[in-house]
C-alpha cells in the first residue's frame, strides 16, 4: 500500500532541544514502533486513532517548503526530532533525501539522527556538506540502545537491527563523514549493567564515532507499560531491577549518568 501523503505549511520548525535551533520532520508518525518512544504523545495531534508506531504519512511538499524557509534561517538543524527520517517509508518517498539536498545548499549546520542504516544510501548527498577546506557542516548520529539484535527486535521491532546500524556507522566514518552514537535509552534491567554500557561505548568508538552520548530511560507511563510488557514476555529475569528503577526513577537516572561519565 502506498504511503499516504499530504502538503505541509511549514518544514523548518523551532526546536527546544539544547544545541538545536531548528527541526525538520519529513514524516508524521513512525513505524519503527519502539516501545519506549518518547514521541508517542504526538498521536493526539495527528488525527489518528491507531497506536503510535503503526502509521506514517509523508509531507509531500516538505523539500519545497524547506527551500523557501532556509533562506531566512541561521543555526543548527536536526533531521529529525519526532519521527525517523530513514524509516521504511523513506525507500518509497525519499522525503528525507530531498530535504538533505536542500540543506546541502543552505549553509546551515545539520545533524542527522536515525535508527536506520538506510541513511548510508545518501552518502552522495552527505558529501556535499564538505567544503574545499575539508570542513563538514553535517554529522550523522545513530541511536543505538543495545548491541543485542534479539533484544532490539523486541523493543524496536520496526527498526533495522543494531548490527546494521553499526556497520553503517563504520562505513560513513570511513568515508570521512563525522559520526556519533546516541545510546538511548539505557533500559533498566536490560542494558544498564556497567559492563554492557562500556562495551557499547567502546564498540561505537571502534566503529568511528567521534562522540558517544548516553541518555537514561525516561519513565513516561506509556514507555514504562511498553517496556514492562517486553520484560514479562521475554526477559522476566530483568523484572526485579526494572521495578526497582521504576520506584526510584530519579536515583536510577542519576546512577546511569554517573556510570556513563566514568567511561
Amino acid at each position: 500500500m502506498p504511503v499516504p501523503a499530504f502538503p505541509c505549511r511549514s518544514a523548518l520548525n523551532r526546536s527546544g532541544i539544547p544545541g538545536v535551533d531548528w527541526a525538520v520532520n519529513p514524516y508524521v508518525g513512525c513505524t519503527h514502533a519502539c516501545v519506549y518512544c518518547y514521541a508517542s504523545f504526538m498521536r493526539r495531534f495527528t488525527g489518528h486513532a491507531e497506536a503510535w508506531g503503526t502509521y506514517v504519512e509523508a509531507k509531500s511538499n516538505v523539500a519545497e517548503v524547506l527551500a523557501r524557509q532556509v533562506r531566512r534561517a541561521r543555526g543548527h538543524v536536526l533531521l529529525a526530532s519526532v519521527t525517523d527520517g530513514w524509516q521504511p517509508a523513506e525507500a518509497e518517498c525519499g522525503r528525507s533525501r530531498a530535504c538533505l539536498e536542500v540543506l546541502a545548499e543552505s549553509g546551515l549546520e545539520v545533524g542527522v539522527l536515525t535508527k536506520s542504516d538506510r541513511v548510508l544510501g545518501d552518502l552522495d548527498v552527505l558529501t556535499r556538506f564538505r567544503d574545499v577546506l575539508g570542513r563538514w557542516r553535517v554529522s550523522v548520529g545513530f541511536s543505538i540502545a543495545t548491541m543485542d539484535d534479539e533484544l532490539a527486535a523486541w523493543v524496536e521491532p520496526g527498526a533495522p537491527p543494531p548490527s546494521r546500524r553499526l556497520a553503517a556507522l563504520e562505513a560513513l566514518s570511513r568515508a570521512g563523514v563525522p559520526t556519533w552514537v546516541f545510546v538511548a535509552p539505557v533500559l533498566p534491567g536490560l542494558t544498564d549493567a556497567p559492563e554492557t554500557l562500556a562495551a557499547l561505548v567502546a564498540e561505537a568508538r571502534r566503529r568511528g564515532a567521534e562522540r558517544v552520548d548516553v541518555d537514561p530511560f525516561t519513565f513516561y507511563p506509556a514507555a514504562v507499560s511498553g517496556l514492562r510488557a517486553v520484560i514479562e514476555a521475554h526477559r522476566p529475569d530483568a523484572r526485579r531491577v526494572f521495578e526497582a528503577a521504576c520506584r526510584r526513577s530519579e536515583a536510577w537516572r542519576a546512577w546511569v549518568r554517573a556510570t556513563a561519565a566514568a567511561r
